[in-house]
């Protein structure tokens, strides 16, 4: 069924099959079979101007009717009609006040109603509307064939989604030709003003009445507030003359409310200029017809209105995931090639978190004309909330696409000027294609899949889809299940690793890390499952038990000398770090297992500090009020932003390995270390060096200054117990 079909001469012969009845109770009856027959439905029901309800399609005395007109009037679909099963349902109401119409069709199967049958319906429901109207009094086919040509061209324009000043311009040049007069007027109200909204004339341009920008008086104004029909055909002595038309030579005038939702919200004014000229009373009941059909222009375009809400993004106005999907699986379902691709903004939460929401959310409206800037017409953008896009393209090529995909990338990258600030940000893009058989959310997936791996690399690029990496996408979310049941299994245990004062071999402290006993795959790398645990949130359960572990470990820790015994260092994510409960959880555990907090250090990334920057100063501050002391882990590979560590509650920085394998390699590596050390002492902070490997390392450090060191030349990470024989003098740490 297309929106074609219900053609004037269509509507037209329907017209003629409703006037040809006897009187309205089978007109009704017989417009609800012509309806039923035209959809393919089995049953209707209809509630006319009386309000008792017409139901075609069932027995006579069918115990199913009042269930049936329930049902109805619920707006319930689907419904179940015994004998035809379960029945999906459609329905159209038109709010008319008195001659309010609703109408409900229902169709076995489970297959709905598109929309161009809803438009159908909805047509043929108008015409009824005006076979209920006193449109009988018109004798000859003829004329109501001219009102219902006028009423398609307006129908039609609504069904087309044009522009409301194009349907009310329909509305008022019809009038013109139906009423014989020279001039037609739609008023709305604006907060209780009427407003011209549409003016159609005959005059000469050189002599058009008067456009008022609003009006006071008039018969527009006793329609509006009378909410019924007003009629004069001696206009210059009516209560309701407005003094301009009548120095300007009107005769005679009509006025009809137009409503929307039963609420009169205007008028639709027609004119005469001729002398001796007489509206008819089939005038009147034509002009509260087109009066209708402002109202159901007015309703469609609220309707559309709150469609296109809820399939709009409300913050770039660009289409949103349900209608992405929705057009997606259109052109799946034409067998077109469909390309997707899903783009996700890195750093943009710095940007909401540092300038504000408004600010990022005027950041994410100019993304969205960027990327808009750089796609064909008939391409598709859309924003999937957050900061992913996505873009579908159909009947493209893998180079197009490509070309496409490093566009977006470009274009996102280019500076914004946002809240009086210069930003920067950038974007990672995963690309699928459709294949045979695909559906929309697959075809997404892939996309969003090829998205992340874009992101893992480092983000800034695209990446296509590969089918291997649904394969790790399969084993990621397997791994995802037993590191939880790892957690609730205790299948982690924890390690500790040496950090020793580097002029003397002394064990200063250890550092605790968790590694996993898989029951299957054994024991898996800790680089495999800690990003994981990070994404999923597993690493805040996770963290808080290796730190009650090392706390449990560290209270059994004796220096040989018998002096102080060494510190234990543990790891916080910056997911962590955002946990609510983080401080207080430290606090029971240090009070639990009768740890000392100044034997404590808790290290921390630079990466940190991006997300939530104040949050996190504020955290670690509580928690060096605890005694706790803290130390910067991986220092200078990150946010490296020396401004922000004269702000934090820092006592450690544990410099990143690639600092300390520079050292040996040339004057750049140890002058870059060298002037970190030094930094250290101005801010009287300790120097840790890590990942310790060799000797030439570890004389260097020593020169340098540095005053703690850990890596493999010192030991490898061990257990408790073996720990514990290394501080009693059983194992050599440091020759």
């Amino acid at each position: 069924m297309t929106s074609d079909s219900w053609s004037t001469s269509q509507l037209v012969e329907f017209l003629a099959v409703l006037s040809e009845q006897p009187d309205e109770d089978a007109a009704l009856r017989a417009g609800v079979e012509r309806v039923l027959e035209s959809l393919d439905a089995e049953v209707g029901v209809l509630f006319g101007p009386s309000g008792a309800p017409t139901v075609v399609g069932l027995p006579a005395g069918d115990p199913q009717a009042d269930a049936l007109v329930a049902a109805a009037r619920a707006g319930a679909d689907p419904v179940h009609i015994a004998g035809l099963g379960p029945c999906r349902t459609a329905v159209v109401a038109l709010d008319l006040g008195e001659d309010a119409l609703r109408l409900m069709v229902a169709r076995a199967g489970a297959e709905g109603f598109v929309p161009d049958e809803m438009l159908l319906l909805r047509g043929m429901a108008w015409v009824l509307h005006l076979a209920l109207r006193p449109l009988r009094v018109m004798v000859t086919l003829g004329e109501r064939q001219r009102v219902l040509e006028q009423v398609a061209l307006v129908q039609r324009a609504i069904a087309n989604r044009a522009p409301l000043p194009e349907v009310f311009d329909t509305v008022t040049e019809g009038a013109l030709g139906l009423f014989g007069s020279e001039l037609a007027m739609l008023y709305l109200a604006d907060q209780g003003v009427l407003m011209v909204a549409s003016v159609s004339t005959v005059f000469e341009e050189d002599r058009p009445p008067a456009r008022p920008i609003h009006l006071r008086s008039g018969i527009g104004r006793a329609a509006y507030t009378l909410g019924e029909l007003v009629r004069t055909d001696d206009y210059p002595g009516s209560a309701y003359a407005n003094p301009e038309l009548v120095a300007r030579g009107a005769r005679a005038a009509m006025g009809a409310p137009v409503r929307e939702n039963g609420a009169v919200v205007g008028s639709l004014v027609t004119v005469s200029f001729r002398p001796g000229h007489h509206f008819t009373d089939v005038q009147e009941q034509t002009l509260l017809a087109f009066a209708d059909q402002v109202s159901i222009a007015l309703s469609d375009a609220k309707t559309l209105a709150t469609a296109q809400h809820a399939i709009r993004d409300a913050v770039t106005g660009l289409p949103n995931r349900v209608l992405f999907l929705d057009r997606l699986e259109q052109a799946l379902d034409r067998g077109v090639r469909a390309y997707v691709l899903f783009l996700d903004l890195d750093r943009f939460k710095l940007v909401n978190d540092t300038l504000g929401h408004s600010a990022g959310d005027e950041l994410l409206r100019q993304v969205g004309r960027r990327l808009r800037e750089c796609l064909r017409a008939e391409d598709l953008l859309a924003r999937f909330g957050g900061d992913e896009y996505a873009v579908l393209v159909e009947n493209g090529d893998a180079a197009e696409v490509d070309r496409l995909a490093k566009e977006l990338l470009a274009a996102v990258q280019r500076p914004y000027f946002v809240a009086g600030a210069e930003v920067t940000i950038d974007g990672s893009v995963g690309i699928s294609v459709s294949h045979d058989g695909a559906v929309a959310d697959e075809v997404l997936r892939d996309a969003d899949t090829a998205m992340y791996r874009a992101k893992h690399a480092g983000g800034g690029r695209y990446v296509r889809f590969e089918k291997s990496m649904h394969t790790v996408l399969v084993q990621r979310a397997s791994l995802e299940t037993d590191l939880r049941h790892a957690v609730a299994r205790d299948e982690l245990f924890v390690e500790f690793q040496p950090i020793l004062e580097l002029q003397t071999g002394r064990v200063h402290t250890a550092e605790a890390l968790v590694r996993w006993r898989h029951p299957i795959r054994g024991v898996i790398a800790p680089d495999e499952f800690i990003p994981l645990a990070e994404e999923t949130g597993l690493i805040v359960p996770i963290g808080r038990r290796v730190l009650a572990a090392a706390c449990e470990q560290a209270v059994t820790w004796a220096a040989p000398d018998g002096g102080r015994p060494p510190g234990v260092s543990v790891n916080l994510s910056a997911r962590q770090l955002l946990d609510p409960d983080l401080v207080r959880d430290v606090r029971r555990i240090i009070d639990r297992t009768g740890m000392d907090p100044t034997q404590l250090i808790l290290e921390i990334t630079e990466s940190a500090f991006v997300s939530e920057a104040a949050t996190v100063v504020e955290r670690l501050q509580q928690i060096r009020d605890l005694g706790v002391r803290l130390a910067i882990d991986d220092f200078g590979v990150g946010y490296s932003a020396l401004s922000y560590l004269r702000h934090l509650p820092v006592e450690i920085l544990k410099i990143d390995r690639s600092f300390v394998e520079g050292v040996v390699a040339g004057w750049q590596g140890k002058a870059f270390l060298h002037t970190i050390v030094r930094l250290t002492e101005t801010l009287q902070m300790t120097a840790v060096g890590e990942g310790v490997e060799t000797m030439e390392q570890l004389t260097a450090l020593r020169l340098l200054g540095c005053q703690l060191g850990q890596g493999f030349l010192f030991a490898r990470p061990m257990c408790s117990t073996e720990f514990r024989r290394t501080l009693a003098g059983r194992a050599a740490v440091l020759h």
